[in-house]
């Protein structure tokens, strides 16, 4: 076995090199997320669940980019109903589908409303002329 006497030094790290910098995507990151911890409001608890399943107010990407896709003012098709109630709900989804599925579809507008109310977050259609674009 050629070589296998010899083994490799550990290489030595420079003390003076400047120590790795996080990427700027990183640094977004992390801003943006401590940031969401303190603009954060409480969630809706969904009671339907024990015990009650928190739905954290619409603030992901993929969250405020489906509803803003799904309410862009015109009617939504019904078969993105589910789609719009799955961003409304994020992570809580799953559990609330599996209580309110089965359920006769007028308490669907309702829960969604009261989702809405509490973190206050779609506009109001009465007020769409002051809003830009409305």
């Amino acid at each position: 076995m050629p070589n296998s006497s010899k083994r490799r030094k550990p290489r030595r790290r420079n003390p003076d090199a400047p120590t790795p910098q996080k990427s700027t995507w990183l640094q977004m990151r992390d801003e943006a997320r401590a940031s969401r911890k303190q603009k954060r409001k409480r969630p809706y608890m969904f009671d339907g669940t024990t015990p009650p399943t928190p739905i954290h107010e619409p603030d992901t990407v993929w969250q405020v980019l489906t509803l803003a896709a799904l309410l862009d003012g015109q009617d939504m098709p019904a078969g993105r109903i589910r789609e719009l109630f799955e961003a409304m709900c994020g992570d809580g989804f799953e559990a609330v589908w599996a209580v309110i599925r089965a359920e006769p579809v007028e308490v669907l507008w309702p829960l969604f409303d009261a989702i809405n109310r509490h973190f206050s977050s779609l506009p109001d259609p009465e007020q769409a002329g002051e809003l830009p674009g409305g």
